[in-house]
């Protein structure tokens, strides 16, 4: 995700020790990763809503069948068959 490798962990975890403490970042650590869980939750619940909100609004304006209707109203058979042999002579140009 952020491309981080492992050296880089390395440094942030003992800026972290040196700056927060060690008693300090196990509780921190805990806590950061309690809002993240909190975060994903709530952002999943919140797309969620958007999906059934859009299914049902779709459901209401009868999309569905209007993407069929104007499918077949604008669809266009075109015969797309060449015959090869009939390419006309080209002559490069003459100087």
């Amino acid at each position: 995700m952020f491309d981080i490798g492992f050296f880089e962990i390395m440094i942030i975890m003992v800026i972290g020790v040196i700056v927060i403490g060690p008693k300090n970042l196990p509780r921190l650590a805990k806590g950061i990763g309690r809002g993240w869980g909190e975060f994903q939750k709530t952002f999943n619940d919140l797309k969620q809503d958007v999906l059934n909100e859009t299914e049902g609004v779709k459901q209401t304006v009868g999309i569905d069948q209007l993407e069929q209707e104007v499918s077949a109203a604008t669809k266009v058979d075109v015969d797309v068959n060449l015959d090869l042999n009939d390419e006309p002579d080209i002559k490069p140009d003459q100087n």
